[in-house]
């Protein structure tokens, strides 16, 4: 699993405003609505950083629990969750064991893929298998792996304006044959300079499959959008929906 040490207290603050402005908190929260209604539901929402998605998911009338290792990005999200019905957790998630089932359990953008190992991929969609309520849902929000396989071992660089007063350099590098990328996020203001990363480990929808089989889940819906398009080639997003197997 990716070091919480990563968002620490040096390098939350840039991590949150990246991820406030460049993450698809609202675009993830329409798309786990529009297959499960939000309103009033409680949902489990694992690797949630400061915040961005389990916000998004409490506007939509969902009562939230955010789970996240990294106590800095625990601490910003309580800051902003005061008037939203958000409680922070903190802790590892692919050992969680909570006292209550949930009807929806989520993994925001990328964060299956944080689990470094097979293994840990295992762990991770056994612990979501243990939080479903009987009826729920899981969903996991992947960019499609031919996103990254494109890139071919070369890094790339992109630039983004974070509002008025930052900017943020994100530096690519993948790895085709170990099924890695790693992502340098150099985030630039008047008089700052932060720099973190994130190293991910991807998989292919037949390999979540298989982890989801063997972790007692099934997948039962793969869209390619938050729209709802069917995923097919072109397809830039795997926004997979996991049930507990019948």
């Amino acid at each position: 699993m990716s070091d919480p040490s990563v968002y620490d207290e040096s390098a939350v603050e840039a991590y949150d405003l990246v991820s406030s402005m460049l993450s698809p908190g609202a675009a993830h929260a329409a798309w786990v609505a529009s297959h499960r209604p939000l309103a009033g539901r409680t949902v489990l929402d694992l690797g949630c950083g400061t915040g961005v998605s389990s916000l998004a998911l409490a506007d939509a009338g969902a009562r939230v629990v955010a789970v996240d290792a990294s106590r800095p990005s625990l601490d910003v999200l309580k800051e902003k969750c005061l008037d939203h019905d958000v409680e922070a957790v903190e802790g590892d998630f692919r050992d969680l064991r909570l006292d209550s089932a949930f009807d929806v359990v989520t993994l925001s953008r990328n964060t299956f893929f944080l689990a470094q190992e097979q293994e840990e991929k295992i762990d991770l969609l056994r612990v979501v298998a243990r939080h479903l309520a009987p009826g729920g849902a899981a969903f996991l929000d992947c960019t499609d792996p031919a996103e990254f396989q494109r890139a071919g071992g070369d890094a790339h660089s992109v630039t983004y304006p974070l509002g008025r007063e930052h900017m943020v350099t994100v530096t690519q590098t993948s790895d085709r044959a170990a099924q890695q990328i790693l992502s340098i996020f150099l985030v630039q203001g008047a008089s700052t300079l932060t720099a973190f990363h994130e190293q991910a480990t991807w998989a292919t929808l037949a390999e979540i499959r298989l982890m989801a089989r063997i972790a007692g889940l099934e997948v039962t819906r793969v869209d390619g959008s938050y729209a709802g398009e069917p995923y097919g080639a072109r397809s830039r997003e795997m926004l997979i929906v996991l049930e507990q197997q019948r």
